[in-house]
């Protein structure tokens, strides 16, 4: 199963840090579509990534990364709920 978690910050409810790890075992090698779709979202979300506290507009982009990585991720539980989860903790 492949677990997917995202940290809060409690006050602001940004997306302060994200972890995923895990192999969804859907299928073999390289016909998982679960497997295949977390790792094009991770991927997309990486290399647009960049954060930079003193600009308030790229932070702005990283958060709306994050957050769509989000979204993605529980699309995904809600999907396949037995190859996938999602859990959120507060910093």
């Amino acid at each position: 199963m492949i677990k997917a978690c995202f940290h809060f910050e409690e006050d602001t409810q940004k997306i302060t840090g994200v972890e995923i790890s895990g192999h969804a075992e859907m299928a073999e090698y390289g016909y998982d579509i679960v497997c295949a779709s977390v790792r094009a979202n991770v991927e997309n979300g990486i290399t647009s990534f960049e954060i930079d506290e003193d600009d308030p507009l790229k932070s702005t982009q990283a958060q709306a990364i994050v957050n769509t990585l989000y979204i993605a991720m529980v699309g995904l539980e809600d999907e396949y709920e037995d190859y996938i989860e999602v859990t959120i903790t507060e910093d």
